[in-house]
């Protein structure tokens, strides 16, 4: 029963947030531009994924004793609960998905690969996210509930991102269009994928593979 009635009290503080979920949109934005560009500066491939590894342990950790302890599980979302989903108030959150596919990316992925998948997360997820809240009911939506115009602002958003970032690399306009084209895609519509998987993990991945195949292609 005292567990109910915490998980009541969660729920509904949770949910006396916005429906379009701002602060948590922004946290995620600036936590995954500072950690693409960070690592673009020139930190080392080995020390980013040292320091990630430590973090996914940490948060892994405090997602162990929230989930097995109410008490603790109550003092976490008093803190984090803006930050975090309704459905996250009993199940591991978006974050250690997020660091787990950062650090793939930066392990396999050539570094501007690894930092467009992350800025796709960072960028296209949130965007998508709010233009299917505010203008979602105005189009279509595919089977897994996601809206048809949420899906074409986080390919635009990825589309752009590709476009200034590739942009630097020299690249003749063709082949500039060309893989930005398939990069923005690949990023904006990978949550759209039949895989029961978070989407802080599967955007990276599946958009940084794709990306990567691209650079072979055109002999990036």
């Amino acid at each position: 029963m005292k567990r109910s009635v915490q998980s009541s009290t969660l729920t509904s503080t949770l949910q006396a947030r916005s429906d379009l979920h701002l602060l948590r949109k922004t946290w995620h934005l600036t936590m995954g531009v500072a950690m693409a560009f960070i690592y673009l500066a020139g930190l080392p491939a080995p020390t980013a994924l040292f320091i990630l590894i430590l973090a996914l342990g940490l948060a892994m950790f405090v997602e162990t004793m929230r989930l097995r302890n109410p008490a603790i599980n109550e003092k976490v979302l008093r803190y984090w609960g803006p930050l975090m989903r309704n459905c996250e108030i009993g199940r591991v959150s978006g974050v250690p998905h997020y660091l787990a596919a950062t650090i793939i990316a930066i392990a396999i992925f050539p570094k501007p690969v690894a930092v467009l998948s992350v800025l796709y997360l960072a960028c296209g997820d949130p965007i998508a996210s709010l233009c299917g809240i505010l203008y979602g009911n105005r189009g279509p939506r595919f089977a897994s509930g996601k809206s048809l115009i949420g899906t074409m602002a986080g390919v635009t958003t990825c589309i752009v991102i590709s476009l200034l970032f590739l942009s630097s690399l020299q690249l003749s306009t063709g082949t500039l269009l060309a893989v930005s084209l398939i990069g923005g895609i690949a990023g904006g519509t990978a949550e759209l994928m039949p895989f029961d998987a978070d989407d802080n993990f599967t955007i990276p991945v599946i958009s940084g593979f794709v990306l990567w195949l691209a650079f072979i292609v055109f002999g990036i």
